[in-house]
C-alpha cells in the first residue's frame, strides 16, 4: 500500500475522510463564490454568510483585508481550533492567495504556527515561507518528544491515548522513540514504534502496511478508535503484545524487553536461576522494570549496579491462546516467577512465541533441536 505524506494538503481535494477538515478564505461577508470557498460551499456544506469558523465540513477564514496582518489573528484562532480537536484532520487550502491577492510566501509567514501543530496539512506552494524538508517533512523547533523512562502496560496505553491522532494518520515524526515486541505467529515475533500500534477495548492492534494483511484488516475497529477512514494509513490487525524494549542490555548485548527470560548469575558463587522481567506499578508514569517474586521485587536497575550477569534465555510467550481475553506482560512474568523452579516451565519459555498447550510437545523440540528465533 502506497502512502502519501500527509503533512501536506492534495492540491485537488474532491472528497474528504470522515475526519478531514476543508480551510479555505473567504470574504467578510462569507460569499463564497469562487476558488476554494466555491468547492467548500458546494462540495462540502460551507453555509452562505459564514466567514469564520466551522461550517459543513470545513473552516472558514476571512482574507479580504487590505493589510495582511488582519489576518493573523483568525489565523491564530483557527491554530488554537485544531488543537482543540486533535481527531480531526485540517486541510488548510491556499487562503489569501486568490482574490484576496496575497503571495504564498506572506501567507506562509502568517501561518508558520502551524507547523507545531500535527492535524494541520500545509500547501506545497507555502515551502519557501516555511522551515520545511521536502524529505522528511515539516521540521519543528520541538523535535522529537521525549520517552518515559519506565514502560508499564499502563503507561504504554495511556500513550497510544495520547497520540490517537498521530497514530490514526501516520503523522508520526514527533512521537516518543518507543519499540515494543507483538507476536506474530508460533516461532515468530514482529517490532513496531509508538504510532503504528494502538489499543481497543484492551486488545493490541498494528499498523502494517504490507498488502498481506488486507485480509486481516478491522475496520470497523479502526472507525471505532479513530472516527476516521484512516486512508492511506494501511491495514490494522489484531496481534498479542509482548513486551517493550527496556533500554537495557544483557551480557551478550542483546535489547532487553519486557516478557524475557532471563538467567541471573552473580560473581560471587551464587547459583544462576531464570526468571521473568515484568514491570512494578502503574498509571500514566513512573513505575519499574523489576523481577517481581511472591513477597518481594528486584529492580532491573538495581541487577545492573550490584554487577549481576544476566543473559536472555527465553521468553514467557508460550501456552498461547488467542480466544482468551488479553493478559498483561506483568501477569505473565509474574506467572512464570511463581512457578520457576519447574524446569518444564523454563524449557517451555526457550521455545517461544509458540501457542501449543502440552508440555511434552516442547519436549519434543528440545529432543529434535529445533531453534525458534525470540532472541532476534
Amino acid at each position: 500500500m502506497k502512502k502519501t505524506n500527509k503533512r501536506f494538503t492534495p492540491e485537488h481535494i474532491t472528497e474528504l475522510s470522515r475526519c478531514e477538515i476543508f480551510v479555505f478564505g473567504t470574504d467578510l461577508e462569507g460569499h463564497h463564490h469562487g476558488g476554494a470557498a466555491r468547492t467548500a460551499h458546494d462540495k462540502f456544506g460551507a453555509e452562505w454568510g459564514v466567514s469564520d469558523g466551522p461550517t459543513g465540513q470545513c473552516y472558514a477564514i476571512p482574507t479580504t483585508f487590505k493589510d495582511i496582518e488582519c489576518i493573523r489573528p483568525y489565523a491564530e484562532k483557527f491554530i488554537e481550533y485544531a488543537k482543540a480537536h486533535p481527531l480531526n484532520r485540517f486541510l488548510l487550502t491556499r487562503v489569501g492567495c486568490g482574490t484576496a491577492g496575497f503571495k504564498d510566501i506572506d501567507m506562509a509567514q502568517i501561518f508558520q504556527d502551524c507547523i507545531d501543530v500535527d492535524n494541520i496539512s500545509i500547501p506545497h506552494e507555502w515551502q519557501a515561507g516555511m522551515l520545511i524538508d521536502v524529505t522528511l517533512g515539516l521540521k519543528t523547533p520541538k523535535g522529537r518528544e521525549d520517552a518515559p523512562r519506565v514502560i508499564t502496560d499502563q503507561t504504554l496505553e495511556h500513550l497510544c491515548r495520547k497520540y490517537l491522532y498521530q497514530t490514526g494518520s501516520g503523522i508520526t515524526g514527533k512521537l516518543p522513540h518507543v519499540k515494543v515486541r507483538y507476536v506474530l505467529g508460533r516461532n515468530k515475533f514482529g517490532y513496531a514504534s509508538l504510532g503504528d500500534i494502538f489499543f481497543n477495548n484492551g486488545r493490541f492492534y498494528v499498523w502494517d502496511t504490507d498488502d498481506k494483511w488486507v485480509e486481516k484488516h478491522e475496520q470497523e475497529v479502526v472507525l471505532d478508535t479513530f472516527g476516521d477512514e484512516c486512508v492511506d494509513r494501511g491495514y490494522a490487525h489484531k496481534a498479542i503484545f509482548a513486551g517493550v524494549r527496556t533500554g537495557y542490555r544483557d551480557s551478550e548485548g542483546s535489547d532487553i524487553y519486557t516478557g524475557d527470560v532471563i538467567c541471573l548469575d552473580s560473581d560471587n558463587g551464587g547459583i544462576p536461576y531464570n526468571i521473568a522481567l515484568g514491570t512494578l506499578g502503574n498509571g500514566e508514569h513512573g513505575g519499574e522494570y523489576a523481577f517481581m517474586l511472591d513477597n518481594h521485587s528486584l529492580l532491573l536497575k538495581d541487577c545492573f549496579r550490584k554487577g549481576i550477569k544476566l543473559t536472555r534465555v527465553g521468553t514467557v510467550f508460550f501456552q498461547l491462546d488467542n480466544n482468551v481475553p488479553p493478559i498483561t506482560v506483568a501477569r505473565r512474568a509474574y506467572s512464570f516467577n511463581m512457578s520457576r523452579t519447574d524446569e518444564d516451565i523454563v524449557l517451555m519459555s526457550r521455545y517461544t512465541p509458540n501457542f501449543d498447550q502440552e508440555e511434552w510437545k516442547y519436549k519434543a523440540l528440545e529432543l529434535i533441536g529445533a531453534e525458534f528465533n525470540w532472541n532476534i
